[in-house]
């Protein structure tokens, strides 16, 4: 039903990944449906029925990675998928266990798949559903109380490698959501922000969203020699494909560096320079380690719902179908005619030894009535909208039961369509 390919921070180092960060959601267009997934720590692709990996490799593949490391990949199916998605999502599979970065980030590469028209129905299901599984993660337990991503750890690492970072000025190179963690982050323990960007004007928008209390210096991409030579700590988390930050700009010091390179691929070219220190995403797993034995329990608890939600989500699949929903239009189409009718007969507006004949006339006009709406619910049942149908008639014929599910309206949520 469902299978993903995924190179991950357990499977997959840095350079690795780096070489699988630049195949974009594009390299899969003859494996339609797909979602494509690319964050710092993981690659995952998601497709919704089991495919050839032979024929992805020789496809797609091919262009970053050799047949050794496509080896690498952990590759889940069915029920596993579902889990692992699952997980993947409430962040029970992140390097840093409750981190809720990874939601957004899924959410995105949906928003994306979406709207190029590269998943469907069945995806669409899956990821709508993996969104309220992570939900009921955060509310029911205390996995992501204290939420702790790769960015607010480095943070958490210069301050205790330095101390106190309060009076600190750092260059912060990059916008993206792990450039905007670090900058909240550095902003909490007082630190003055240099923002470094090749676009100044999304520079200037998160300046602007960080507010006017914070003091933040907004410099292109042109000022990084210089830059990186005057102040002591650097976290770069750029989305570029080559180093940023090369060799030819370092210059000897008279004070020592901190670098935080938390880019996939790198952003900083290896360094060969005794007074910088510099830690890569990687570097920072043996924290996430201590972190996640603080949280086991919690895991413990997180993990059965999970379990609970595979399950749930299987029920649903077996409730969403199109035919259900025409059925249940035609009985109670049958169910209102009849009633009718009996009041009719009753009240003596009709005799009675006409009732059967008069049933079969509105029988067959509802038949009627209801053709055109069946014959386009049965065209659009494979489509990604057809779940949010299906649940607006539930709704609008009496269904309070079943009360619509905005999880699987988060789509239309975010576009306005809803607000």
């Amino acid at each position: 039903m469902y299978y993903i390919i995924s190179f991950n921070y357990r499977n997959s180092d840095v350079t690795l990944r780096g070489k699988l960060a630049k195949l974009t959601l594009e390299d899969f267009k003859d494996f339609k449906e797909v979602l494509f997934l690319s964050t710092c720590n993981r690659i995952e692709v998601i497709f919704d029925k089991k495919r050839d990996l032979n024929e992805l490799y020789d496809k797609v593949f091919y262009k970053v990675i050799s047949p050794k490391e496509m080896v690498k990949a952990e590759i889940y199916e069915n029920d596993d998928a579902i889990e692992h998605i699952f997980k993947v999502a409430a962040s029970l599979d992140s390097m840093v266990v409750g981190e809720t970065q990874i939601t957004g980030q899924l959410k995105e590469a949906f928003f994306e798949a979406y709207e190029k028209n590269y998943i469907g129905q069945d995806l669409t299901r899956l990821i709508h559903f993996s969104f309220k599984c992570a939900k009921k993660i955060r509310n029911q337990t205390n996995i992501s109380s204290e939420p702790v991503s790769v960015a607010s750890i480095a943070v958490r690492q210069a301050k205790e490698m330095l101390q106190d970072l309060s009076g600190y000025s750092a260059v912060v190179v990059g916008v993206g959501d792990t450039a905007r963690i670090v900058c909240k982050n550095l902003i909490k323990e007082g630190v003055n922000i240099i923002l470094v960007n090749r676009t100044v004007e999304n520079a200037l928008a998160l300046k602007e969203e960080l507010g006017e209390e914070v003091n933040i210096d907004v410099h292109s991409l042109e000022s990084l020699p210089k830059l990186v030579n005057n102040y002591r700590l650097l976290f770069s988390a750029t989305a570029s494909k080559m180093p940023v930050i090369k060799k030819e700009f370092i210059k000897p010091t008279k004070f020592k560096r901190l670098w935080f390179d938390l880019a996939i691929p790198s952003d900083i070219e290896e360094v060969e320079c005794a007074d910088i220190k510099v830690i890569k995403v990687d570097d920072l797993n043996e924290i996430s380690q201590k972190n996640l034995k603080k949280r086991h329990n919690e895991l413990e608890n997180a993990n059965d719902l999970i379990k609970k939600c595979v399950n749930e989500y299987k029920k649903y699949l077996q409730s969403v179908s199109i035919e259900p929903i025409i059925k249940f239009l035609q009985d109670k189409a049958h169910e209102c005619s009849k009633r009718a009718l009996k009041n009719a007969v009753k009240k003596h507006y009709i005799p009675e030894e006409l009732e059967e004949e008069v049933e079969k006339v509105l029988h067959n006009a509802f038949k009627r009535f209801l053709h055109h709406p069946n014959m386009t619910l049965r065209k659009m049942a494979d489509s990604a909208e057809a779940d949010l149908f299906v649940s607006v008639i539930k709704r609008l014929f009496g269904e309070h039961d079943l009360k619509m599910d905005m999880n699987k309206c988060e789509y239309h949520m975010e576009k306005g369509i809803f607000k």
